[in-house]
């Protein structure tokens, strides 16, 4: 019984851990764009960037509404949006 009950535990406390770690890397994150910290302050690169621009060169404020950011680092108006 106590071998089930310490078994159990294990497993709840494994899962429990995994669901925090995926958390952390921004498996359940839903937003096209993701931060990046760079010293004291933080840059918002696309979640598909490719590395091949300098992170330097994306914005340091999360996108509008309206708003999405390009591979190249600019704001880019979405058509249609309505805010």
């Amino acid at each position: 019984m106590r071998k089930r009950l310490r078994q159990l535990l294990l497993l709840i406390g494994f899962i429990f851990f995994t669901i925090i770690f995926l958390d952390t890397q921004g498996c359940f994150d839903k937003r096209p764009y993701r931060g990046i910290s760079h010293a004291s302050h933080t840059h918002y690169v696309p979640r598909d960037w490719d590395g091949s621009v300098s992170v330097s060169q994306f914005p340091q404020r999360p996108p509008g509404p309206c708003e999405r950011i390009t591979q190249q680092g600019q704001f880019a108006e979405i058509p249609d949006c309505q805010p």
